[in-house]
């Protein structure tokens, strides 16, 4: 899904437009409507602005749908998807939304929470690519800057930011291959939930 997105996205959506496109792509319906909480979207601290959803309206891959009254008793954010790809997308439905539910934990994590939006997406991306049984994990820097709308220079200073974290534990730019490659953070005695 965030291949996909990278493809299907403007190159100059903000990286909180990518993150609420992801959980809205993950948590549609198989008519592609999507309601989101407001609890899920003050925990990617999307809560208090409506720029992301702009972005995505101007980019005519969602149309907000009018908010439920206050009746029904739910503070919620709907929308419509318009890019009829996002349905076909694998995996199924049910898996899509745990896979929004893991996403969101990726992103929300504690460390993360004071950090950009740019950041949250990309550790949620070097997180999503990174295989349990692995060391050491790499991907095209030109894939990964896509996905995340990072250029090189601010690429060097998220990956930085990110070894501070404790996100990952270090990181180096393949000069032959291109190829970001990083490793995994020191084990802290806990089990990572993924």
């Amino acid at each position: 899904m965030l291949s996909y997105l990278a493809a299907a996205l403007p190159p100059d959506m903000s990286t909180e437009g990518r993150l609420l496109a992801l959980q809205c792509a993950l948590r549609s319906n198989t008519s592609g409507q999507v309601r989101l909480p407001a609890g899920l979207l003050r925990g990617m601290r999307l809560a208090r602005t409506l720029v992301p959803w702009d972005e995505l309206e101007d980019a005519r891959w969602l149309r907000r749908l009018p908010h439920p009254t206050k009746q029904t008793g739910h503070r919620t954010a709907a929308a419509q998807l318009l890019d009829a790809t996002v349905l076909t997308q694998e995996p199924a439905r049910h898996d899509r939304h745990q896979a929004a539910d893991w996403a969101l934990r990726a992103a929300s994590r504690p460390r993360l929470r004071a950090l950009p939006a740019a950041d949250r997406l990309t550790a949620l991306v070097l997180t999503a690519h990174h295989s349990p049984d692995a060391g050491r994990t790499s991907m095209e820097a030109e894939h990964l800057t896509r996905t995340c709308r990072l250029d090189q220079n601010t690429l060097t200073a998220t990956l930085d930011r990110l070894v501070t974290a404790n996100i990952i534990r270090a990181w180096m730019l393949e000069p032959v291959t291109e190829d970001v490659s990083w490793d995994p953070p020191h084990k802290t005695g806990s089990r990572s939930v993924k």
